[in-house]
């Protein structure tokens, strides 16, 4: 059997993709309970700090992340993948030896301005996979991303119950050596750069002009919206785990819970990412909002961990399917040269939505308790759901119908050939 280049790059991606995100949820599900090793003490303070410290990170993110894009449409995004990747393993293991939460505060500003794995990832797989099979390829790349983030809390939260909150952080830098190494060994890309003084727009001029295409704009407001909906929880989910556990080891049973949605998710992403191949993501993104909405509001009225942890696989399973469906919708309404700006613009949303959603969940938890965030979040998924579904009859994807014909057709050509490249 033949693997064509970008079958390979998927592979290599989807293997850096997912030590990537192992290396980060090692560590950062447990912030709140590592703050208090460094010094914080009660349980609220220790949430504000968990929330200023995500924040940090993700406001340098949303900075930076233009720039980054904007970068990799000039000098390709295979050097912007391997960059965020070394830049973190230095970071990472600085976090592990912080002694002060004003450290860690400092060091994820630092990291968050290097960061852009998943972005310069996206838009390698989405310029360099063949149309029919973008939902497909795009949907593992999340698959790598939910895997990595359910596996990485079940073992970092046992490695923390076992050898302490510093240890993750420098298993979490070993896998990071180890993705980088993959991705600059095996990932090929076929980029051609622009010609030596060949104009080039700069950050802010490029990203107005991404902004006057159609449906572009809606896209990113969409992605920010779902990545919000997705961190709200996050800073108290694992302190909201330890009080319904009432017992020892707590970080391993946030762990558990966080690996059940992960793997959930990625079940999804899979079976979703083909499906809306087939029937649209139009038609896919709108369903998964709705039941990410009805999943998330009985998690407020929970008493034990294992209600939580069914409630959260549900969740999961309509988590799969948002972001590889908005990522699809993105490479189908922006040019493939301009694919590295447009993926670092949607990671200037995400960046945004993960600043803002830790300091919302602190003020709610603050004002209504840990319990008011789970309903805040259903409202909000509920809320999107009804904006998504309006926007796309008022504004249809352009050629949508049309170009998914199209696609299904070389989906199937390329199916024929596969199989006939099995025979011979």
């Amino acid at each position: 059997m033949r693997i064509e280049n970008w079958q390979r790059n998927l592979i290599a991606l989807f293997i850096g993709q997912l030590l990537t995100a192992s290396a980060f949820s090692f560590i950062f599900p447990f912030i709140p309970l590592y703050v208090q090793v460094l010094g914080v003490r009660g349980t609220n303070e220790a949430a504000d700090w968990a929330a200023a410290i995500a924040a940090a990170a993700a406001f340098s993110m949303t900075i930076t992340q233009p720039i980054w894009g904007n970068m990799a449409d000039r000098v390709g995004r295979k050097p912007m993948v391997v960059r965020s990747m070394v830049g973190n393993i230095f970071t990472i293991i600085f976090m592990g030896l912080a002694t002060s939460p004003e450290q860690l505060l400092v060091l994820r500003l630092i990291q968050g301005a290097l960061m852009g794995t998943l972005a310069a990832s996206t838009a390698l797989v989405a310029t360099s996979t063949p149309k029919p099979r973008l939902g497909f390829a795009l949907g593992i790349m999340q698959v790598a991303v939910f895997l990595g983030s359910s596996a990485g809390p079940l073992v970092g939260g046992l490695i923390a119950d076992t050898f302490g909150y510093r240890m993750p952080f420098y298993v979490s830098s070993g896998l990071l050596v180890f993705g980088s190494t993959l991705v600059i060994t095996m990932v090929r890309e076929d980029f051609v750069r622009p010609p030596a003084g060949a104009p080039h727009p700069s950050v802010w001029a490029g990203s107005r002009s991404l902004f006057a295409m159609a449906f572009f704009p809606i896209l990113v407001g969409i992605i920010f919206l779902i990545q919000l909906g997705g961190v709200i929880v996050s800073p108290v989910l694992s302190l909201f785990i330890a009080e319904l556990h009432e017992g020892e080891n707590a970080a391993t049973a946030a762990g558990l819970v966080l690996a059940a949605t992960g793997a959930a998710s990625a079940i999804s992403a899979i079976i979703i990412g083909r499906f809306s191949d087939r029937v649209g993501h139009t038609l896919i993104l709108p369903v998964c909002l709705l039941g990410a909405a009805i999943s998330y509001f009985p998690q407020a009225f929970v008493q034990q961990v294992w209600q939580l942890l069914l409630l959260r696989m549900l969740l999961g399973v309509f988590l799969g399917g948002l972001m590889p469906t908005a990522n699809a919708l993105v490479a189908r309404v922006v040019p493939e040269e301009r694919r590295g700006a447009a993926y670092g613009l949607t990671a200037t949303a995400s960046a945004l939505a993960n600043g803002v959603g830790p300091l919302m969940a602190a003020a709610i938890t603050t004002n209504l308790g840990m319990r008011a965030v789970f309903l805040a979040t259903g409202a909000l998924f509920a809320t999107v759901y009804g904006w998504v579904s309006f926007s796309f009859r008022k504004q249809p994807m352009p050629a949508a119908r049309a170009e998914a014909e199209v696609d299904a057709l070389e989906g199937r050509r390329l199916a024929r050939q596969k199989r006939g490249t099995f025979t011979r």
